[in-house]
């Protein structure tokens, strides 16, 4: 009889924790399916948010001198959630320069060109390739959606050496931009569930969303990535291990 698996979050390096569930359920017959959420997860956003704010400020720098300074200022670690608190805390207040702001980024976020200016989370192509070469299924998950973000998001995958077109691949994106967000993760949930495997692993920046797939998938283990979020988490529950990143053991 095997041994029941070790609690990563009293490891070290709770990562290594989803190898053994892979050979585990090999070994069973069961396809080991490990989940991973993209924005503020696998890939850092910062680089497109930045992008976006520097051409805005290329754009409006004449009618406010002071925000080209700022944004020069700034750097990809600087972006939180959104651009327009990043402004605010140094000292732009305009309310008609960031409502201009807001649209002008809405229109570029969320499109094929801007996110292929995103960067893998530290350790983050290495640790997914690891997972599929030690015979998982890797299942991208995203809020990003089809018929804007597809071709971008497969090309950033590709282009950032994470693996796709080489089987046992899936990515699961929002079939329009206007679906409602629990709708989707619903969706998604039955749609992974239809492999038949066993989900050994999710990984999320979300807490929320963690929660979800720890009730959905309550065997497997499942990972909040400490960084960016939406304002007002909710509370991840205990059995969700916390890490930094992807990097592992000696690689920190």
């Amino acid at each position: 009889m095997s041994q029941p698996p070790s609690d990563p979050r009293s490891s070290r390096d709770p990562l290594r924790a989803v190898f053994p569930r892979i050979e585990e359920s090999l070994a069973e017959g069961a396809l080991p399916i490990v989940l991973f959420d993209l924005d503020s997860t696998l890939f850092e956003t910062g680089s497109r948010n930045l992008r976006i704010l520097r051409e805005f400020a290329e754009v409006h720098g004449g009618d406010h001198p002071a925000l080209g300074d700022v944004v020069a200022s700034l750097g990809a670690d600087d972006m939180g959630w959104n651009v327009h608190e990043c402004l605010a805390s140094r000292g732009v207040t305009d309310a008609a320069l960031l409502e201009a702001l807001k649209a002008f980024w809405f229109e570029r976020f969320f499109t094929n060109d801007y996110v292929l200016e995103d960067e893998p989370a530290p350790g983050a192509v290495d640790y997914v390739n690891h997972c599929h070469q030690a015979g998982a299924m890797i299942y991208y998950l995203s809020g990003r959606h089809v018929g804007g973000m597809e071709t971008g998001t497969v090309q950033a995958l590709t282009n950032r050496g994470f693996p796709f077109w080489r089987g046992r691949c899936a990515i699961h994106l929002k079939p329009s931009f206007d679906m409602a967000d629990r709708a989707f993760k619903d969706e998604a949930v039955a749609d992974i569930r239809s492999y038949k495997g066993r989900v050994v692993a999710s990984f999320e920046n979300e807490p929320g969303n963690a929660n979800l797939f720890l009730r959905a998938f309550p065997s497997a283990l499942h990972y909040l990535l400490d960084t960016v979020t939406a304002p007002e988490p909710e509370t991840p529950a205990d059995e969700i291990v916390v890490v930094p990143d992807f990097r592992m053991g000696a690689s920190r």
